[in-house]
């Protein structure tokens, strides 16, 4: 169930939102060998950040879900921080990527909790 949120002071269209979020999806399910079909993605594109101090591009992903391990979070963050240079134009060095392990019993959906 992990769910990817994307902030970002990079003005972006609807059709390159949905761009971004499908990718960052396809590159989390594929990273954390989770499948794509229970993920669920939200993006907030023009948000007031700074980032060392400058109102430069910058980007925060946020990855939480159930039984995430840290073994794919280099890859994982390698993916992102790629993403993010080339649907953003956020250098590497101004993305931050946040990983949440989320216990069980503590998420829900489809009417029952994990």
């Amino acid at each position: 169930m992990p769910l990817i949120q994307i902030r970002t002071n990079a003005s972006l269209s609807n059709e390159q939102t949905n761009a971004l979020l499908r990718e960052a999806t396809t590159i989390t399910a594929r990273e954390l060998g989770k499948p794509e079909s229970i993920m669920m993605a939200t993006a907030s594109a023009g948000a007031a950040m700074l980032f060392g101090g400058t109102d430069g591009p910058t980007a925060l992903f946020e990855i939480e879900g159930i039984e995430l391990s840290s073994g794919p979070a280099n890859a994982l963050c390698l993916a992102l921080s790629d993403l993010a240079e080339s649907h953003l134009q956020v250098p590497a060095d101004r993305v931050f990527v946040k990983l949440t392990n989320v216990p069980r019993g503590n998420w829900a959906g489809n009417r029952k909790v994990y």
